[in-house]
């Protein structure tokens, strides 16, 4: 009875992190307070409530629902807040401020090397979304986006007819 009572209170004290969230955006490009650099589905947190290296899934965010890595801090950051990197300025202003929910796929340790694994592990999540054409899951409108822009300048490139010459042309002026 006394252990039933112990674990229970136990339980009790540990904070629940999944659930609601505010959510806002950031630009500033470089190295994150884990030492990976800035980059899609990397968020700030408070370490107090999501450590270093926790692997979360974000929902609610518009086009940027999907896997995150928590790889930065900052000192706005505080309690149940998350700062999600995107690339532009203009879309970090267009994001704004937004309730989100958030759900620990993986809770980090606080170390750089924790970073670092979930940061792949979601890259590979996001890698097979893509190649599955899952969609809603780790992968985010925007790395969708990403694929079919880069799918348009590949076969830009290609000359399915074979028609290309091998000597250049001349080039217009």
């Amino acid at each position: 009875m006394i252990l039933l009572l112990l674990c229970g209170r136990a339980w009790a004290e540990q904070p629940r992190v999944d659930g609601k969230y505010t959510a806002t955006a950031y630009n500033q490009q470089g190295t994150t307070a884990s030492g990976v650099q800035t980059a899609r589905h990397v968020v700030a947190a408070d370490p107090d409530v999501l450590p270093i290296g926790s692997r979360i899934k974000i929902k609610h965010a518009g086009r940027y629902s999907g896997e995150y890595v928590v790889a930065d801090t900052g000192e706005k950051i505080e309690g149940r807040r998350l700062d999600i990197y995107i690339p532009s300025e203009r879309a970090c202003r267009k994001f704004g401020r937004k309730r989100v929910t958030v759900q620990v796929i993986q809770l980090g340790d606080g170390t750089h090397q924790a970073a670092k694994d979930a940061q792949h592990a979601v890259k590979q999540d996001v890698k097979e979304d893509l190649a599955k054409k899952a969609v809603g899951n780790a992968a985010t409108e925007d790395d969708w986006a990403a694929k079919k822009t880069k799918e348009a300048k590949t076969a830009e490139g290609a000359d399915p007819a074979g028609t290309e010459s091998a000597a250049p042309g001349p080039v217009p002026k």
